[in-house]
């Protein structure tokens, strides 16, 4: 709990959140017996029960020297490399249909490149991308061995879907290696929105940017607590994906999150150039698409029985979450039309159970 409280001291500092802010009462208390206190790779004592209560926490660099801070520091750079090519070079690594690895541009929110394998990689990034997913891949693969133990499995239980995605390779991995760039307004002196907000679909996401900006969503006060500001060392962010929420029976909540571009006065507003207001590393570890999934067999006292069982493989889960959620990194305009889907979809879904 001290991380909480000392997020929500930081919010209440920041006006972020009134004093007297009461909390929603919960419809029904929790019967199931607490998660088995484990030792989480890079994430203090203190801040261990946000990760799953929150569905978010912060990932402590060892200091002074951690091969997760050089690796990522030097991936920035090589992304910034990237980033400043002609757009005609960039556009030879644009995104194919039908595939997410490649490059992409949302404009007035984003650039972004996505790596699953080491085919399309450019050369600005290759050696950085292969040192940084080496280092993060074996860090989160053993968070997921982790949690299993927390919620009473063995560590393989987790482990299997986690394990064939620790190297980044010829042969394309479930797993995503996000880099992107965040574009900033020249006259911008108010807080925009450049990534609204959304959970995301894999199993544990690791966030570290160049620049403060991302936020996360407290459940318990409602509101959006700026992580990256209370980090008064380097650090990087940890969340929670719908997958294993899905996989530990929500003892592991998804966390909810966006970016967003604060006010810069610094700025010149007579320039042309558009400012590069934040780079970002975005490493996302989805289970492997072939491991069968039963949740019969990830059920124990502290999971208690699935709410929603899962069966199959790992892809076919994956496939079922993707479809229930608009994709947060295409155009707005699409975003848009994919919402309208979704509401005309879920609204069907409602009224044939009405007629069942």
């Amino acid at each position: 709990m001290y991380f909480l409280t000392t997020i929500k001291a930081r919010a209440i500092s920041l006006g972020l959140l009134p004093k007297s802010h009461k909390k929603r009462p919960k419809s029904e208390p929790n019967v199931l017996p607490p998660l088995i206190p484990t030792e989480l790779p890079h994430i203090l004592p203190e801040h261990s029960f946000a990760l799953s209560d929150q569905g978010w926490t912060k990932l402590t660099l060892d200091q002074p020297v951690d091969p997760l801070q050089t690796t990522s520091q030097a991936l920035l750079q090589a992304s910034k490399a990237f980033f400043d090519l002609p757009a005609e070079k960039k556009h030879e690594f644009k995104t194919r249909a039908g595939t997410e690895e490649g490059w992409n541009h949302v404009p007035g929110e984003k650039e972004f490149i996505t790596l699953r394998s080491l085919e399309r990689v450019p050369v600005e990034l290759r050696n950085a991308a292969s040192d940084f997913w080496d280092v993060a891949g074996v860090l989160l693969d053993d968070l997921v061995r982790r949690v299993a133990e927390s919620l009473g499995l063995p560590p393989d239980a987790l482990g299997v879907y986690s394990e064939p995605c620790r190297k980044l390779g010829v042969e394309k991995t479930a797993n995503l290696l996000r880099l992107f760039w965040y574009e900033s307004s020249s006259n911008e002196t108010e807080m925009r929105t450049v990534a609204e907000a959304h959970r995301d679909l894999g199993l544990i996401s690791l966030v570290i940017g160049d620049t403060p900006g991302l936020e996360v969503w407290n459940r318990t006060s409602q509101y959006w607590f700026p992580i990256e500001k209370s980090f008064p060392e380097p650090a990087g962010s940890l969340i929670i994906g719908r997958q294993l929420e899905r996989l530990s029976n929500s003892r592991y909540q998804s966390g909810g999150h966006r970016v967003v571009s604060y006010p810069n006065p610094n700025l010149d507003p007579q320039s042309s150039i558009t400012p590069r207001y934040r780079y970002s590393i975005v490493f996302v570890l989805l289970a492997h698409e072939p491991v069968p999934v039963n949740t019969d067999q990830l059920t124990t006292k502290i999971t208690g029985p699935f709410a929603n069982p899962v069966s199959g493989t790992a892809g076919k889960l994956y496939r079922e979450i993707h479809r229930a959620h608009f994709n947060i990194n295409t155009a707005i305009e699409e975003r848009n039309r994919q919402r309208e889907v979704l509401a005309a979809r879920k609204e069907m879904e409602e009224q044939a159970n009405l007629k069942a």
